[in-house]
């Protein structure tokens, strides 16, 4: 059985992850937008020669994850959208 207390301090470490996660992704979005303006003046900014390169030897997921090592800005979806869109 589980101890009453260990349960509470388990629930409150994980709702303070949560909510310092939702920080972080929403700093992320705005310094996104910052940087970038748009999402077209993202695309006018990746290298997409290189990203077809990764993707027809490596794949999608090679693909996204080189948008993101360059962009470390963009998201996982905008770097997914970017790659779907090629």
């Amino acid at each position: 059985m589980i101890d009453p207390l260990t349960g509470v301090i388990a629930f409150a470490v994980t709702g303070a992850l949560g909510i310092a996660g939702e920080r972080a992704a929403r700093r992320r979005k705005r310094a996104f937008w910052d940087h970038y303006g748009t999402y077209e003046g993202f695309r006018r900014q990746v290298d997409e020669d290189k990203v077809r390169s990764v993707r027809g030897t490596d794949g999608d997921v090679a693909a996204i994850k080189a948008v993101r090592v360059d962009h470390p800005l963009a998201s996982l979806v905008i770097a997914k959208r970017y790659v779907q869109e090629l």
